[in-house]
This record gives structure tokens, C-alpha cells and sequence, in this order.
């Protein structure tokens, strides 16, 4: 995909890894750089990214210096502003990342000055009702929604419809249910297809299943997944990309689906990189 020229951004964020000291510099180099071409700017250390809630609808760009983990948490507070991500990378694997600390210099200038075009990826969102009614906060995932057992180190037993239609019921460790975005994370761990970032389908993936034939099944986009825990188990762990986590009671039945929200990316390399970058990446993590 070629590069569109854009309108220069003009306001801009930094969220940082305040526990990275080469991350907190490089913010505090960018904010005076930034401040110094006009921009206006506002930073925050990750830890109290959540005060950036009421800044982001009048933000133009969100630079991230962080690893995926710090990307996906800010995607979460980005994607209903609809406010595109930077990531600069401070973290292990880096797929969601665009540059590498070394590359701001010079290549930051393009993206300011509008030389990019716009990654949009699809997010899923949770919502559960447990088996007296209570209600849990509607979760938002970028990466994926996980269901699975608590810290009794049993099998949980996960009644599973697909559009309203019974489809099986997965004695295991748990279910995944991914986003393209998130089959490079947990879902691979556990077996399941890898997906190229603009697929909007969503995986099901059981955890370590019980039986052999429990396979990976991978959605329409506008697939609804309902998982219901059986009455007669134990308490379960609701996931959202592995941040936000939930004990849910027995009988508790958690409906996913493809939220209406994006998680938006500045990108200039080629969407055809992923493959290279997928590449590169496991062979580093495997190293």
C-alpha cells in the first residue's frame, strides 16, 4: 500500500515506559523536539495512562515508546477517540511497533508531516453475565478475549454457540477467541493459524483440549461467540488481552464479538511486510 499524504499533525501525546530509562529520555528529548516545530504536546508516563482520557479526541497522534503489551493498553483508550498510534519500540518482540529507537531521528519528520497511511485493525469486545444476573464491565481487546480455568488446576468444561447455533462444548484449559491482530500471541502459543493483520475473521482456539479433534476454528467477521461455563465446574478467568481479568462464577456466559471500534496504526512500510516481520520476529524470539 503506498503512503497518503495527509494534513501535518499538529497535536501530539507521548505515553513512555517510565520504568525504561532509555524510553523515559527519548520522551523527554521528543517533547522539547516536538515543542520546538510549533506542536503542541502532552506526556505520560504509562502508569497513569488513563489521564490521558479526556486529551485524545483533540490529539491528532499518540507516540508510544513501549513494547506490544504497552500498545495494546493504549489502543484500548486510542481506538473510541480514534486516535492513531505510533508505537516506537522499547519491548521483546515488537509486532505492533513501527520504528526502532534509533530510527526517530530521521524518519519521525515524515510521519508529522503526513507521509503515512492508516493500519486499521479490528477489536473484539466481552460482554458476561453470570448466572445470578450480576453484570461485568463490557471489556474491549485488541489482542484477544480468553476464558479459562482459575488456579485450581482443573479442566473447565465451556458450552460454546457460534451465531446462536450450538456448535460444541470444550473440556480444556480454556478457549481464545482472537483477533487477526492477536493470532501471533496467545493463540499461536496454543496452536492456532497465524492471520494477516487486515483479515478481520476472529480465531476460536481451545487450551490444551482434552479431546484430539477439538480443532482451531477461524470466523466470519461478524461472527457473535457466546461461552458458557458449566453450572456443575469451578470459577473461570475472563481475559481481555491478558490485562483486564474477571473471576467469573459457574453458569457465567460471556458473548464476543467484533467491536464496532479500530485500533488505528501510522504505517509507511508496505502491509506485505508483515510476512518479513513475522518472520524476523519468531526466528528473535526463538533466539
Amino acid at each position: 500500500m503506498e503512503t497518503v499524504e495527509h494534513a501535518p499533525i499538529r497535536t501530539v501525546g507521548v505515553i513512555y515506559r517510565e520504568h525504561t530509562q532509555d524510553a523515559a529520555a527519548l520522551a523527554q528529548a521528543l517533547v522539547a523536539r516536538l515543542r520546538a516545530s510549533g506542536r503542541e504536546v502532552w506526556t505520560l508516563p504509562a502508569s497513569r495512562e488513563a489521564e490521558a482520557l479526556g486529551s485524545l479526541s483533540a490529539t491528532d497522534l499518540l507516540i508510544v515508546l513501549g513494547g506490544d503489551g504497552s500498545i495494546i493498553s493504549t489502543a484500548r483508550l486510542c481506538a473510541p477517540a480514534k486516535t492513531p498510534i505510533l508505537g516506537v519500540n522499547f519491548g521483546r518482540v515488537g509486532f505492533l511497533t513501527e520504528l526502532e529507537p534509533n530510527e526517530v531521528d530521521e524518519k519521525l519528520p515524515l510521519y508529522l508531516e503526513g507521509d503515512y497511511w492508516t493500519d486499521e485493525r479490528s477489536m473484539l469486545r466481552a460482554a458476561c453475565v453470570s448466572v445470578t444476573g450480576e453484570r461485568i464491565p463490557e471489556r474491549l481487546a485488541l489482542n484477544d478475549v480468553v476464558l479459562a480455568r482459575g488456579a485450581e488446576p482443573r479442566l473447565v468444561r465451556i458450552h460454546v454457540w457460534v451465531d446462536g447455533h450450538r456448535y460444541n462444548t470444550t473440556i480444556a484449559d480454556g478457549i481464545i477467541v482472537s483477533t487477526a491482530t492477536g493470532s501471533t500471541a496467545y493463540n499461536l502459543a496454543a496452536g492456532g493459524p497465524i492471520l494477516h493483520p487486515q483479515v478481520r475473521s476472529n480465531v476460536l482456539t481451545p487450551i490444551a483440549p482434552h479431546l484430539v479433534a477439538d480443532r482451531s476454528l477461524i470466523l466470519e467477521p461478524n461472527a457473535v461467540i457466546t461461552l458458557e461455563l458449566d453450572a456443575s465446574g469451578d470459577n473461570a478467568i475472563l481475559s481481555a488481552d491478558g490485562q483486564l481479568n474477571d473471576t467469573l462464577t459457574p453458569g457465567s456466559r460471556v458473548t464476543i464479538s467484533t467491536s464496532p471500534y479500530l485500533a488505528r496504526f501510522l504505517r509507511r512500510r508496505s502491509p506485505t511486510s508483515f510476512y518479513r516481520i513475522l518472520n524476523a520476529k519468531l526466528r528473535d524470539n526463538l533466539e
